[in-house]
């Protein structure tokens, strides 16, 4: 029966002996692609070898095939792989004895780890990526072995990726080290969000703008609706008002405001006006401080046609009908809007035409 076999590697080249005696007998290792060379040899216990006859699958070898010794034999292709010797007796006798050979591409390809920087906290998981079926991990500090890892604290974690064979780091053979390996590192760091506080909302009115201050001087700002990009707004106008600050690692805090409006709004309308082209009172339209959010203005002669009508609470009737002046005389009209507050108003009254 055969005995147990010995592993070695000298010099860059795995040693496989095996004891051969009359019976038949198998051996399995594996090894990495491009990386390691088997010398085999045979090492008889009962009896006297006279003869080897070796016989090489898959392997690159180009010595004589009638020692007790075949090597070193190179492989360069994926597969598995046979080696045979056929041993010969002073007896008479002969052993048959086989050697498997699995060879896999221990190459490393990781993907690449990269800084990173966290904000408020730290809760991120380092992926060292999925570098081959075979592959292997060990983290720093740590000492885990997984492929991910999960931190919570800013720092530098370094993870070695490296792919093993039946002689990496074994004691039969103490020289072997890692078919492949790569180093990666990654760069934890915590930033703080910054702090926003833009106070508790507040009345503004049209004659007494306001300063809004987002704080965080030297960082990046962007307010709604505006879209300015100071950290200093001016506004006289209510409503409601957002800034988002980030800082130089990227993190953000946002805060918002609302101004409500406090002025008085009043609405006045003339009683008449003259269209003399002088370009003092040469049109009929609305005076106030009233914000529209919907607007209707319309005019009509004494007889109820309609002169003139306008959703535009900007625009202005010029005392023309159909491009042509109207005549002097009286005009009725009717005004009707909705403040930004939601209050309705309603006007009706006269307008007098001056030449």
């Amino acid at each position: 029966m055969a005995k147990p076999k010995i592993l070695q590697f000298i010099a860059g080249i795995v040693c496989f002996l095996a004891w051969a005696n009359s019976l038949k007998a198998q051996d399995t290792i594996t090894i990495c692609k491009d990386v390691r060379s088997i010398t085999f040899s045979i090492i008889t216990t009962q009896g006297t070898a006279v003869a080897w006859d070796w016989t090489i699958f898959g392997g690159t070898y180009s010595g004589p095939t009638n020692n007790s010794t075949c090597g070193p034999v190179a492989y360069n292709s994926v597969g598995i792989f046979k080696t045979t010797c056929n041993v010969t007796f002073d007896t008479g006798d002969d052993s048959l004895h086989t050697f498997i050979i699995r060879v896999f591409d221990g190459k490393v390809n990781p993907q690449t780890l990269r800084d990173t920087t966290m904000c408020g906290s730290v809760n991120l998981t380092l992926d060292a990526g999925n570098a081959s079926p075979i592959a292997k991990y060990l983290w720093s500090p740590g000492g885990q072995s997984t492929q991910k890892i999960t931190v919570n604290q800013p720092g530098t974690y370094k993870v070695s990726v490296y792919t093993v064979d039946d002689y990496s780091y074994s004691m039969a053979c103490p020289s072997c080290i890692a078919c492949d390996s790569v180093t990666l590192q990654s760069v934890v760091k915590l930033s703080p969000n910054p702090v926003v506080n833009l106070g508790p909302d507040r009345f503004i009115c049209n004659d007494n703008p306001v300063d809004l201050d987002a704080g965080n001087t030297g960082a990046g700002f962007l307010w709604s609706p505006t879209g300015e990009t100071t950290q200093i707004i001016t506004t006289a106008i209510s409503g409601n008002y957002s800034v988002v600050v980030t800082n130089s690692d990227g993190c953000s805090a946002t805060d918002d405001i609302f101004l409500k409006d406090s002025c008085p709004m009043y609405l006045f309308i003339p009683d008449a006006f003259t269209t003399d082209d002088n370009l003092f009172n040469d049109s009929f339209n609305w005076k106030g401080n009233m914000k529209m959010k919907e607007y209707k203005l319309v005019i009509y002669n004494r007889w109820g046609q309609k002169m003139f009508e306008s959703e535009n609470p900007y625009q202005a009737w010029d005392g023309k009908y159909m491009d042509e002046p109207c005549p002097e005389g009286v005009f009725a009209y009717l005004l009707e809007c909705v403040d930004t507050q939601q209050a309705r108003h309603v006007r009706t009254g006269c307008i007098t035409i001056l030449r």
